[in-house]
């Protein structure tokens, strides 16, 4: 309890460290910071290493539950101002890891927080450390639980040092096969330490040389035998000493037990705890298997006010023992599960010692197993003037007659739970029939008309009988809770009040007379019993101050009206939930009529009774204030068919709280949102099935502040503006299936300050059309949007720095914020996101468009001017490629032409004109090869006709024309006479496309055979199959 109160006031000083700011400061990504940067928090956090701070602001650092497995000389260095350090649970020991983690090693330098010389608390829990590392002298608090230390010699050089935690380095999950040992010179150097937790440890012994100035010492589960005389006698600031569970007692054992050689108890002597003016005011011997204590253990122990002996085997110490008479002053005492091994008394019989503590606020006799308590004990009780809270449970006690406390005028608990009580008539004394006796609680009578707590909201950690030591420790705080719930009422109304407890017992059947002597019991637990009855009126006529009533988990059936008649007046809270039974029954009707007779009723479960067909059509009350309706079939009395049950809830006129959740609802239709009480202020409709609700309805609901929708099958909201009432300010849409937020949706919001849209599937939001809520200068306080799918692009960017920048809260801003698209990114943080980067992109892009620019307008006139009629003839090529044309076979033209071939050559030039008919026509028209049957401009060209007309009727006769070129003409070449012609374009092309159609008139005599024979195949072959196969097409 000590120590969880220690790690609250760190967590507290830990918490103040990060001031409320405006917003986000992602300087040392993915940890988050302050923006102060005091503060650095990289908990939970998928770091392989401990990242590169550098700062002289900040002062704390957690590294807690990452993948860090090293802690180097130089890692820290650069947090000179460093006080708070925790890296905790990075590599947990044995069988504390989790399965994932079986196999890691933590290794920290030992010298790696030399240069924290300002360094106050030190936190290093679960890292599976076999040695301490140096310390600066600055330390006040070292945790190094659940390590591998169990062999502590050399001093640790910590003067200062004030609390030292040193727990489970040694126990069944967390093995050493040895003593867990802790030298005297360590003490030595702590003069100043006042917390020291050693359990767990395997610690054979009480450690030597203790320091005087220990205030706290823990010594829980080892394997101490014996506490020798005076081994605490110098540690006269002791407060609080913990020796729990050293020689266990195995057979109520919640976990392995390992119990003292031979089953012996701890071994105690008189002197065991003394010490001159001991200041132990809480001391704990639980589950060591006494048997009995010495006479004056507890006599030097003057300030004790608390002792928990539970789990031992005390229960004839109980009945005769005198130790009792050593504890004048306590107020506090635990004896639970003290029972003897299979065996259960008739009666139990307190010792007359225990009537001496006159002081005493709480006794504690659960688990010792007897069927009541004897006429003797109750004349002990009496005694016990001061006594609040009796405590009776799990003592299989079978009669108990509340009439006699009426001696005890203190007592407002009285908790007899999980016994075998059952108040048949045959076990009810004769004087158990008279009612409206004197009651034994006349001093803590409850008023109906006083003022009353708040019944809802506050709620309290359950203190299992510790709740002095408690309060104690961590004074009255309170904390607010947003969910309403009736334990919470439970706790907080019934704390101060009269509270009788009997619940899980045998009771099957209520009738007024086993109410005698709870005539002024304010509070009533009757839940998980086995009564099966229809109620009626003048049940509960005895008890005219009963506030709250609890009948859950049994069989009873409310049909009668007059039910809870003679409570009109007083009943407050009234739990009903899972009694079910009657409710499935088929074709039985239902009313739950008495609700309107309740007056003063403020809350009312009905929760868990599939209450679905027969019942009342309306519930009618004007007090209730809080309903809870969950897991009931609202499904099936609100069809789309059936309008009967449209008004259920419209008449609790006084609602502000109504809780219809696992109620199977798919939709709900605008007229039953319309019936719903206009006082209504929450509104939970969660784990249904909706895929649609009534937004445009929402604003008959003026008061409601509160909307819980979340675990539904939501998928969209409607692109119109939603009137809101005033005062709305949280709504829960988490867990559904939205995957866009509308701007106007929200346009008309100006009071929401809690939104939840975590687990749904939304990508991304419009930076254009941004919700109202998201807004600066909005009422937003908090904003969850983890575990959704975020796109994470540069169109999205601003929403980083959104995000970074917004004075909103957003839990899991750092750690469940991830990208989920592109696919580059997933599981990236969004934060990540940097706009600049983006800006960087664009800028590239932009040089890269404009360097294009320049270089096409730049290279374009240049290649118009050198390669224009290339250009063209490209052009053309694949204009006539794009709009396509037949081809006629050079086989088929043969029978329309009269010439093979047209020859076209300069009759200017005597050479070329020698050459042509001396040497060509020879050679092609010579009878004794093949024939071939040549034009000639001066022997076969037409007189009369114009130069046109024989040019074209030559060129169009002929199959193909034969171009004989010489030196110093610029034309189209196809046979060359001479090798002095420039690089003519088009004879280049045309080698490209047609080699064979190109041929050179030979130097060599002797080579012109075969230049005739290659004219010859090429006036007798089809040009078409001389082309050039890649590129007689096309180009591309």
């Amino acid at each position: 309890l000590h120590f969880l109160h220690t790690v609250m006031k760190i967590i507290l000083l830990l918490s103040q460290l990060l001031p409320l700011v405006g917003t986000i400061n992602t300087i040392f990504l993915p940890c988050d910071t302050d923006v102060h940067t005091t503060a650095v928090d990289c908990n939970d956090r998928p770091l392989k290493h401990i990242p590169m701070i550098k700062s002289v602001t900040v002062v704390s650092l957690n590294l807690s539950r990452t993948k860090i497995r090293h802690v180097g000389l130089h890692d820290l260095s650069g947090l000179p101002n460093l006080r708070f350090l925790i890296i905790k649970e990075n590599c947990p020991p044995g069988g504390l890891r989790a399965l994932e983690n079986q196999v890691c090693k933590m290794e920290i330098n030992y010298y790696a927080f030399k240069s924290l010389l300002k360094l106050q608390v030190l936190i290093l829990p679960g890292n599976s450390l076999t040695f301490i590392p140096w310390l600066p002298e600055s330390l006040r608090v070292l945790n190094l639980q659940n390590n591998r230390i169990f062999n502590i010699i050399h001093p640790l050089k910590t003067p200062h040092l004030e609390e030292l935690y040193l727990p489970k380095n040694c126990f069944y999950a967390n093995p050493c096969n040895q003593s867990f040992y802790i030298s005297e010179r360590v003490f030595e150097g702590l003069p100043k330490l006042k917390k020291l937790h050693l359990g767990y440890n395997n610690l054979t012994a009480i450690p030597n040389g203790l320091p005087s100035s220990l205030e706290i010492l823990d010594l829980r589960e080892n394997t101490i035998t014996e506490v020798s005389e005076g081994a605490f006698a110098n540690l006269a600031n002791l407060s609080l000493l913990n020796m729990e569970w050293n020689c266990q007692r195995c057979d109520h054992a919640a976990r392995p037990c390992y119990p003292c050689p031979q089953n012996l108890p701890l071994h105690l002597y008189p002197k065991s705890f003394y010490a001159d003016n001991s200041s132990i005011t809480f001391l704990s011997l639980r589950g060591n298997s006494l048997r009995t204590l010495p006479e004056g253990l507890f006599r030097p122990l003057k300030k004790l006010k608390a002792l928990d002996l539970s789990d031992n085997l005390l229960l004839y110490a109980i009945q005769n023992g005198s130790f009792f008479a050593e504890l004048t002053g306590l107020f506090w005492i635990s004896l639970i599960y003290n029972y003897e091994p299979q065996r259960i008394f008739p009666d139990l019989n307190l010792s007359p010692h225990i009537g001496n503590l006159s002081g005493l606020q709480q006794l504690l006799l659960s688990g010792n197993f007897f069927h009541t308590l004897s006429t003797e004990s109750l004349t002990v009780l009496s005694k016990l003037q001061n006594l609040k809270k009796l405590e009776l449970r799990m003592n299989f006690i079978k009669t108990f007659d509340m009439k006699t406390l009426k001696q005890l005028p203190s007592l407002i608990h009285i908790i007899l739970s999980q016994n075998m009580l059952n108040f048949l008539p045959c076990r009810l004394n004769s004087s158990s029939k008279v009612v409206g006796k004197e009651s034994f609680w006349n001093q803590n009578l409850y008023k109906p008309d006083s003022a009353d707590p708040p019944l809802m909201l506050i709620d309290r950690d359950d203190t299992s009988g510790s709740d002095i030591l408690e309060s104690e420790l961590f004074g009255r705080q309170e904390m607010l809770q947003d969910i309403w719930s009736l334990s919470s009422v439970w706790d907080n109304f019934c704390r101060k009040n009269l509270t009788v407890d009997l619940s899980q017992n045998d009771i099957m059947y209520l009738k007024k007379e086993m109410f005698v002597g709870m005539e002024n019991a304010v509070c009533l637990d009757l839940s998980f019993n086995y009564m099966s009855q229809a109620l009626k009126g003048g049940v509960f006529d005895s008890m005219k101050n009963l506030a709250f009533l609890n009948l859950s988990y049994n069989r009873l059936d409310f049909y009668y009206k007059g039910a809870f008649s003679e409570l009109k007046t007083t009943l407050k809270v009234l739990d009903l939930s899972n009694n079910e039974f009657h409710f499935q029954m088929r074709g039985m009707g239902h009313r739950l009529g008495f609700i309107q007779n309740l007056i003063n009723l403020e809350v009312l479960s009905l929760a868990n009774n599939d209450i679905g067909m027969r019942i009342d059509q309306q519930l009618i009350s004007s007090s209730l204030k809080y309903l809870d309706f969950y897991g009931n079939h609202l499904d099936i009395m609100w069809e789309s068919d059936n309008n009967k049950y449209t008004n259920f809830f419209h008449n609790l006129t006084n609602l502000t709280y109504l809780d219809i959740s696992d109620n199977s609802l798919k939709s709900i239709s605008p007229q039953v949102l319309c019936n719903f009480p206009g006082t209504l202020h929450n509104l939970t409709i969660r784990n249904n099935l909706l895929n649609f609700f009534p937004w445009q309805n929402i604003s008959t609901l003026s008061n409601l502040c509160h909307l819980d929708l979340s675990q539904n099958f939501l998928s969209y909201l409607p692109h119109k503006v939603i009137k809101f009432g005033d005062s709305f300010s949280h709504l829960d849409l988490s867990h559904n299936r939205l995957s866009y937020i509308p701007m106007d949706f929200f346009s008309s919001v100006n009071s929401l300050e809690y939104l939840y849209l975590s687990h749904n599937q939304i990508k991304e939001l419009n930076r254009q059309f941004l919700p109202t809520p998201f807004k600066n200068g909005s009422a937003l306080k908090k904003l969850t949007l983890h575990a959704n799918p975020f796109k994470c692009d540069c169109d999205t960017s601003w929403f980083a720095d959104f995000l970074r920048t917004t004075p909103v809260e957003i839990p899991y801003l750092t750690t469940h914020i991830h990208c989920e698209y592109p696919e580059s990114q997933l599981g990236e943080s969004i934060l990540s996101i940097d706009q600049r980067s983006c800006q960087e992109i664009y800028g590239s892009f932009a040089y890269l468009i404009c360097s294009f620019l320049v270089v096409i307008f730049t290279v374009l006139p240049l290649l118009k001017h050198l390669y224009g009629w290339d250009l063209w003839y490209c052009l053309q090529v694949l204009w006539a490629r794009y709009k396509g044309y037949s081809q006629l076979a050079g086989s088929d033209l043969n029978n329309h032409y009269h010439y093979d071939a047209f020859v076209v050559f300069d009759t200017s030039n005597e050479a070329v004109r020698d050459w042509v008919y001396n040497d060509l026509t020879v050679n092609l028209e010579n009878p004794g090869h093949r024939r071939f049957c040549l034009c000639l401009e001066e022997r076969d060209w037409i007189p009369g006709l114009s130069c046109i007309e024989n040019l074209h009727n030559a060129v169009y006769s002929s199959v193909k024309t034969v171009f004989v070129l010489s030196s110093g003409v610029d034309a189209v070449v196809l046979i060359l006479l001479d090798e002095m012609f420039p690089k003519m374009k088009y004879l280049q092309l045309r080698k490209r496309l047609c080699k064979k159609s190109v041929l050179s008139w030979p130097r060599n005599p002797k080579a012109q055979p075969l230049f005739w024979n290659q004219v010859r195949m090429t006036l007798s072959s089809d040009n078409l199959s001389f082309y050039d196969n890649n590129m007689s097409e096309s180009f591309m």
